[in-house]
């Protein structure tokens, strides 16, 4: 078997390798008469039209995070007596966890509604959850028992409903990522500057190398959420979703 070449590998990644490979032969054939010139660009054209949604995701999922990450300064600089872990708030000792989940959830949210649309099923699921998950966090009186137990039931009704089973498995695949990820992302940045103890190393890789990291560790997000979608959530030639 033939082993395709980098152009076509690259355009396999977003479009499939049966359509990746159709395409660029249908380039090469009118190249024959075009130029090489013509060739890079349309396939460049071709590239974008075929990236051009997943970069506009990306950039709304980290607009989206960053909008929950200024919200939550602005809440604890203004509610701090709720952040005492000795108080009466029950969740105050999930504070960590739900807003790894609660992080995570609002990366994906925007990703997977520009790149699906929001009548997809995840998208929707994905959004119940992560508004209740929110309130939750943010231990608003009455309301945050209330939401966590009303995900925590929606998230039960999913695994048992025929129609949003598979979309509750993409969100929790994508959540577990994403934990651990973050849990990976701490202990890498941590044994980077402890490796380095020079201090302008230091200070590069503590300003650089742990937000390149950060920033890794996101697209891998993406990455898996998207990889996982396509495999339980794709559209089949007929139209239908599988069950």
């Amino acid at each position: 078997m033939q082993k395709p070449s980098a152009a076509e590998w690259l355009l396999g990644c977003f479009a499939g390798r049966t359509r990746a490979a159709a395409i660029l032969g249908d380039l090469t054939e009118l190249a024959a008469t075009r130029g090489r010139l013509w060739f890079w660009t349309a396939y460049a054209r071709t590239l974008f039209s075929l990236t051009w949604r997943i970069l506009l995701a990306l950039v709304a999922a980290t607009i989206g995070r960053q909008i929950l990450v200024n919200s939550l300064h602005i809440h604890i600089w203004h509610t701090l007596a709720t952040w005492d872990t000795s108080g009466q708030f029950l969740l105050n000792s999930m504070g960590p966890l739900l807003f790894c989940i609660m992080e995570t959830l609002w990366f994906v949210l925007p990703f997977a509604a520009v790149r699906y649309g929001v009548r997809d099923r995840f998208v929707q699921l994905t959004f119940a959850v992560a508004v209740g998950t929110t309130i939750a966090f943010f231990f608003i009186p009455f309301a945050s028992l209330t939401c966590a137990i009303a995900a925590l039931a929606l998230a039960a009704v999913a695994a048992i409903s025929p129609n949003w089973r598979k979309p509750l498995s993409v969100l929790l695949c994508t959540g577990a990522f994403g934990w651990l990820a973050q849990v990976a992302v701490n202990a890498v940045d941590t044994a980077i500057i402890s490796c380095h103890p020079d201090w302008w190393t230091s200070h590069f890789f503590r300003h650089y190398g742990g937000m390149m990291i950060y920033r890794s560790s996101l697209l891998a997000v993406a990455f898996v959420c998207a990889r996982i979608h396509g495999l339980l959530l794709v559209t089949s030639p007929a139209g239908r979703r599988p069950a």
